[in-house]
């Protein structure tokens, strides 16, 4: 496999993370090198690479300025996967507290061929609690020869008192133009010829994974030989190109929804699989937003498209909320039911373009924004509501029933980034105030409000911006319950008012 045949042998071979090998290789090169790593980030993005490249490091009998000379035996025997020494382990496989009470007790044991014993856990996340516990007491004072590193890919599952053991280091995603590099030399030793146009549609793909770009461009030449066209990555890739995706995003922009409409339909009846469309002019839209704010972006797809609608954009008059509820709506459209109907994205543009009154109505497109700020969007009005008793031609909003719909859309959110976070606010707090500027959340618990307040105080206030379209302070305060009894209204009816009109006075139900 091409991924295998070029991992980075050394640290000036990993790719987009300067910032990491930086520090390790100043690290080894001092000697100054801690017992116990933790490195987290998304797949893909070289922590297993680093992890064995600093293995060699702590092993090479001829270190130089922290990198490993890849030629001495201990260099050799890790390359080759035969060191005794560097014991690997994948923690999904092997997550119980045995397996840790096992490795424990071998760790005191000196190593056998060579200088160090390093020890290598993937996936650390998915121990157990128990497994966990087990392993803190070798963290905290490890043996002399012995070293941990651990990587994950779900650091907020990683208990404190583990990553409080450790160096952390937090992979970044690979930016496109990196992976394009990176490609564009493999294709050269490999002796393939892609367009550049090609090597940029697939690190996008990728989404800054610099493993699964190599695996992709292995697929395309496995499928199209060595010197596919554009084309044939595109096609090879799954990539829709279709000049419908810029006449939907026009549409919304437009407020055009009968064009909406029937371009998502037309979509689903020539075959073109709908989630990937819709995906497609989410990024024409997303650029177009970028743009807008004079942020300087990386080469996307279709940047004639997103030039053509900056400027429609600007005539039509659009608001940064406008585009901010399309990409919204259509990015949450749920294809996973009916991969081929076009219904998610109809509904995520009507509720795109009718704003609040798709979601009164029942639509699962609906969004909170719509809901919670309509009445501070000029350009889609959201109809209010009558209220029983009123004149017939009075409406009134609902406050409370759009803030206790913010606030399931803002812990449906926080549970997807953060489960432990999404706990913290599960019926323990409620929105006691929205405005241009801030969210205050009341808590009922004071353990709970710290915990969001020092912790996950930026991750809540992103997930606001997403759903309100405009970035606020969040403020927290403990508030008492109120019981649901409290919250009904007396209650009433005929005969209690006959009775009162003859000089009753109610008298409260003894539950004693």
């Amino acid at each position: 496999m091409l991924y295998g045949k070029w991992r980075p042998r050394g640290f000036d071979e990993v790719v987009g993370q300067d910032h990491i090998v930086t520090t390790l290789r100043n690290a080894l090169s001092t000697g100054q090198v801690a017992h116990a790593y933790l490195f987290s980030g998304p797949r893909g993005t070289g922590k297993t690479t680093t992890a064995r490249i600093v293995a060699r490091a702590l092993n090479c009998t001829n270190l130089r300025a922290g990198e490993p000379c890849n030629s001495c035996a201990p260099c050799l025997a890790i390359l080759r996967g035969n060191a005794l020494d560097l014991i690997e382990m994948d923690a999904a496989s092997n997550r119980g507290i045995e397996d840790i009470r096992e490795l424990r007790d071998k760790i005191a044991f000196a190593p056998s061929d060579l200088q160090r014993k390093v020890y290598l856990l993937d996936e650390v996340h998915m121990l157990t609690e128990g497994a966990f516990n087990a392993l803190l007491k070798t963290l905290e004072e490890p043996p002399p020869h012995a070293f941990f590193i651990l990587a994950t890919t779900e650091l907020h599952k990683v208990p404190a008192t583990i990553v409080s053991r450790c160096q952390r280091y937090d992979f970044h995603r690979v930016p496109n133009d990196a992976i394009v590099g990176r490609l564009r030399f493999i294709a050269e030793q490999e002796h393939f010829a892609i367009p550049g146009e090609g090597l940029l549609a697939i690190a996008i793909q990728s989404r800054g994974g610099m493993r699964d770009a190599i695996t992709l461009i292995e697929q395309v030449v496995a499928r199209y030989g060595e010197a596919p066209s554009t084309d044939d990555v595109l096609a090879a890739l799954g990539m829709v190109h279709d000049p419908r995706s810029e006449k939907l995003a026009l549409a919304l922009i437009s407020d055009d929804l009968g064009s909406a409409l029937n371009i998502a339909r037309a979509v689903a009846d020539d075959g073109i699989d709908v989630a990937r469309f819709t995906r497609e002019a989410v990024d024409i839209l997303r650029s177009v937003l970028i743009r807008l704010v004079g942020v300087v972006e990386e080469r996307g797809p279709q940047p004639d498209a997103a030039s053509r609608l900056v400027t429609i954009a600007k005539e039509h008059g659009s608001n940064l909320r406008h585009l901010t509820a399309a990409i919204y709506e259509l990015a949450r459209a749920d294809f996973r039911l009916d991969p081929a109907s076009p219904i998610p994205l109809e509904l995520a543009c009507a509720s795109s373009i009718l704003g609040g009154f798709a979601a009164e109505t029942g639509s699962t497109a609906g969004t909170a924004a719509a809901q919670v700020g309509a009445s501070r969007m000029p350009a889609r009005g959201q109809p209010g509501r009558r209220v029983p008793g009123a004149s017939p031609g009075s409406t009134t909003a609902e406050p409370q029933s759009r803030e206790e719909r913010f606030m399931r859309e803002l812990l449906d959110g926080c549970k997807a980034t953060n489960a432990v976070l999404g706990a913290w606010l599960n019926g323990s707090c409620e929105v006691i105030a929205i405005s241009e500027s801030e969210l205050e959340l009341g808590f009922y618990h004071p353990l709970h409000m710290q915990k969001v307040d020092k912790d996950c105080r930026t991750l809540v206030e992103q997930q606001a911006e997403i759903l309100l379209g405009h970035p606020v302070h969040l403020r927290v305060r403990q508030v008492e319950r109120v019981s649901q009894a409290a919250r009904r209204a007396p209650k009433g009816g005929h005969l209690v008012e006959a009775a009162r009109a003859l000089g009753a006075t109610p008298v409260a139900k003894d539950n004693s």
